[in-house]
């Protein structure tokens, strides 16, 4: 790997390193449960920003999938019954209460959460 290569990845990484700690401070300074310390069947309310989004319709039953990334882990958002959410978007923040049940693919999920949307920085 060149120097320049290397030195672009470390600027990356940086950053990455940075957001994350970001986001976990803003978790911290709301009250909110860090994701990763999330366990199954518990109420909680976790801050974080949207880092994936699907639009997937199951049998004419649509979903909308959201992965929330809070700094210290992801957790799945899934809204059934519906084929879009306005204001729900990828680089969208958002604070989000629910109770932590397993995902399709048995990871940590929010089915259905109650949300707010926070204002982009």
């Amino acid at each position: 790997m060149s120097r320049v290569t290397e030195y672009l990845k470390s600027l990356v990484e940086n950053q990455i390193d940075l957001d994350s700690a970001d986001l976990r401070k803003q978790t911290e300074l709301i009250g909110a449960s860090a994701a990763a310390q999330c366990i199954v069947g518990e109420f909680v309310k976790v801050q974080g920003t949207i880092r994936a989004l699907r639009h997937r319709p199951q049998d004419n039953f649509p979903i909308v999938e959201a992965e929330l990334w809070d700094g210290s882990g992801y957790i799945t958002l899934l809204w059934m019954g519906r084929a879009k959410i306005r204001g729900i978007s990828v680089g969208r923040r958002l604070i989000v209460q629910g109770r932590i049940s397993r995902g399709p693919k048995q990871q940590p999920a929010i089915y259905n959460p109650k949300y707010e949307l926070l204002p982009n920085e």
